[in-house]
């Protein structure tokens, strides 16, 4: 009973700080965004990050079991959402937005699985960089926004390592296949291109937490990035300055399997 009641008291404390997180990321998003649509979008996102969030401790919370899950052999099916950040803007604009996607994993191993998904989510990059009028060596400024959306295919292998019966942390790499539905260029100069593919793959690794509320179900909450593509460049004498996408994603999440024991 003890036991039990510290593992409550782990999953309250560890809701409770990952919402303050949220908030936070949420309030900075707030303050830069001027339009009254920005704000409401923005509080709209928060609020169902943080009732998705709690929602599944209240049911883990409920329904834990103290038997310790082995999920080979199983395929399980899910759904995520969370927050999408994208660190590859420079020059202060709106970085952060919501995301999700499906999941299809199946345990080979206790502790490995193997999983796809599709995953939707916002891309974006900006740069300036201020040439010079050398004669011989000049070098002309560059500069542009890239705004994108897209479709994307994750493959991840994952090790997970067990923490206190059924909760562990797990570490994942994967790789990803991406399909831009949107490819926005703004104030490119002249001397750069815009006509890169919108197909293109990523690296995807990530870090996380998973907790098998009873054999069937579990309940996750992880940190990935995606890196992808060049989408323009500052060039210098040193290097050819590329600029590349990069987004942060936080996933929250629940999956099921339909398989019963033998």
């Amino acid at each position: 009973m003890k036991k039990q009641v510290k593992l409550i008291f782990y999953w309250q404390w560890f809701g409770i700080k990952l919402r303050d997180i949220v908030r936070q990321v949420f309030d900075k998003e707030s303050e830069q965004t001027n339009s009254i649509l920005g704000n409401f979008q923005s509080v709209l996102g928060y609020k169902l990050l943080v009732f998705i969030l709690f929602s599944l401790l209240s049911n883990t919370v409920a329904s834990q079991t103290e038997e310790i899950i082995n999920p080979k052999g199983k395929w399980f099916f899910g759904a995520e959402t969370g927050l999408n950040i994208i660190t590859s803007y420079d020059l202060g604009e709106s970085n952060t937005s919501l995301q999700g996607g499906v999941l299809v994993e199946y345990y080979f191993a206790k502790h490995w699985s193997l999983s796809g998904r599709l995953k939707y989510f916002k891309t974006g990059l900006s740069f300036f960089e201020e040439g010079n009028g050398g004669s011989i060596f000049g070098i002309p400024s560059s500069s542009g926004v890239f705004n994108g959306e897209t479709f994307s295919i994750p493959i991840n292998i994952k090790w997970e390592f067990r923490i206190y019966k059924n909760f562990s942390g797990n570490i994942k790499l994967g790789y990803a296949y991406n399909f831009e539905t949107k490819s926005e260029y703004l104030n490119y100069t002249s001397n750069l291109r815009t006509d890169y593919s919108k197909h293109y793959g990523s690296v995807n690794p990530g870090v996380g937490f998973n907790y098998f509320v009873n054999k069937k179900m579990s309940v996750y909450i992880d940190f990935e990035s995606f890196f992808g593509p060049k989408r323009g460049k500052t060039p210098s004498l040193l290097s050819d300055g590329s600029k590349y996408l990069n987004n942060l994603l936080l996933n929250v999440g629940v999956k099921y399997t339909f398989k019963t024991d033998d």
